[in-house]
């Protein structure tokens, strides 16, 4: 049975409409709808600690994770401290300007090596000094004498799979992986298009929230509930009515047009000035007014859209005059399967990573990154460096670049300890997704299945050999 969705706008048309006025790109314009279906999943996939350990072992282990910006390790040396699941992996650039990661372990008796990042000449374990090249290799110590097992020339740290792409820094545990690029594709071409290499990050703030990791990731996976959860915007920004694709197994967006209410909105059909009023009160990606007359026949879109094109222009040294409306206006939110986010737009880019903390399948560090475009031919600022947030500490509490978003962060925590105790309530009931809007959502758990099943089927393989 096909996909029934509403009646109104989808962003095909409004993009219909944005062509009258400038053309619209092949990436803005890709749609993929798939059916996947209408079943619920079960409550307990996110308070049993026995499927946690599922999604351990054959998801985070197996799964490429984002570990930092090449920016962060730029020197010989410098170092990196990434830990998931109780993992701990040092990402260390090389002297030939090369990126390899080594399990942060100490092989005599498991001591982490390193407990801060910065820059290493070695890794000196502080317990009973053992050391290794930044290369990961063996440097016998005076006490070599006492550890004749011990093969000097064939004692590494454990090495992890590297991947590089646009500045990030990805690891992976599973030696047999598949390569990024084959999972990653088609993220690498749409970002591409937002010119994801020429970014810098101004903002990284997180917090430790009290709920399984996929309740939070799922919070940023869906519009629907925009007009619950954040009626500010609501006016002018869809909930169930944005555009959402599966566009691999690994990879979805959500694309959320700006200048249209959602199917939530039961207010006042608002004026172009009511809503750019809004808009500009709320904070948007075109940023403050750039001295443009709002002509009685404008709509607010193509106000801010040709606002945003002009500040980014100024502030960056850009020529942008051909890229589309919707650059400047729209958010396209893609997710990197299991728990990162990557938002397109020119002017910023929010991302997301999504980490349990240690193996407290209730416990998840969320973060929340922003990349900007850099000015052309000038040096981009130094990266940000993370600012955790206390329990009691509120999003809003953020500085600096974040802080126009911050108070909608605050909105989106406000459910989710809610939900993680709704869930444990539920027990062994179900939960249940859109088929369309929730689609994301689906996929998420769909694809953790999949993984779990492939893990599962390879060790009852292993244990008939």
């Amino acid at each position: 049975m096909p996909i029934e969705l509403w009646e109104g706008l989808t962003y095909q048309d409004i993009l219909d409409i944005d062509e009258t006025f400038q053309p619209v790109s092949d990436i803005v314009r890709e749609h993929r709808m798939v059916d996947l279906g209408s079943e619920p999943v079960s409550a307990r996939r996110y308070t049993d600690p026995e499927f946690f350990k599922l999604e351990v072992e054959h998801v985070f282990l197996k799964t490429w994770q984002y570990a930092c910006r090449e920016e962060e390790i730029r020197n010989p040396g410098d170092t990196y401290i990434f830990d998931i699941v109780n993992r701990s992996v040092l990402v260390t650039r090389q002297n030939d300007g090369s990126i390899r990661a080594f399990e942060n372990i100490c092989l005599h008796r498991g001591r982490k090596l390193a407990d801060r990042g910065g820059c290493k000449k070695q890794f000196w374990c502080p317990y009973h000094g053992f050391t290794w090249n930044i290369d990961g290799t063996f440097k016998p110590g005076p006490v070599a004498w006492d550890f004749p097992e011990i093969d000097a020339d064939n004692f590494p740290l454990g090495e992890v799979k590297v991947a590089r792409w646009a500045g990030f820094v990805f690891v992976n545990f599973d030696a047999n992986c598949k390569p990024f690029e084959e999972v990653a594709d088609p993220l690498p071409r749409h970002m591409d298009y937002w010119m994801i290499d020429h970014v810098y990050k101004a903002a990284h703030v997180a917090k430790v929230l009290p709920a399984n990791w996929k309740v939070c990731a799922e919070a940023f996976l869906e519009n629907h509930h925009v007009g619950a959860t954040h009626p500010q915007v609501s006016p002018y920004t869809p909930d169930a009515n944005a555009q959402y694709d599966v566009l691999s197994d690994h990879v979805t967006r959500a694309i959320s047009p700006h200048g249209y209410p959602g199917l939530v909105y039961a207010g006042p059909k608002l004026s172009p000035q009511e809503i750019l009023d809004l808009a500009m009160k709320n904070g948007n990606k075109a940023g403050a007014s750039a001295g443009i007359e709002f002509g009685p026949d404008m709509t607010e879109r193509r106000y801010l859209a040709i606002t945003g094109r002009k500040n980014l222009s100024e502030r960056t040294g850009r020529d942008l005059s051909e890229r589309c409306d919707a650059d400047f206006l729209d958010g396209f939110s893609h997710d990197l399967f299991p728990n990162f986010h990557l938002w397109g737009s020119l002017a910023t880019k929010i991302g997301y990573r999504f980490r349990p903390v240690g193996l407290d399948h209730e416990q998840c560090l969320m973060e929340v990154f922003l990349w900007k475009l850099a000015p052309k031919d000038q040096p981009a600022p130094a990266p940000a460096t993370m600012q955790l947030l206390r329990p009691d500490q509120k999003w809003a509490d953020c500085t600096g670049d974040l802080a126009y978003l911050a108070g909608v962060y605050d909105q989106d925590e406000s459910n989710i300890p809610s939900v993680q105790e709704g869930l444990r309530a539920l027990g062994d009931r179900d939960v249940h997704f859109g088929r369309y809007s929730e689609i994301r959502c689906r996929n998420l758990h769909r694809m953790i299945d999949k993984y779990i099943e492939a893990g599962e089927q390879v060790a009852k393989l292993d244990g008939q050999a």
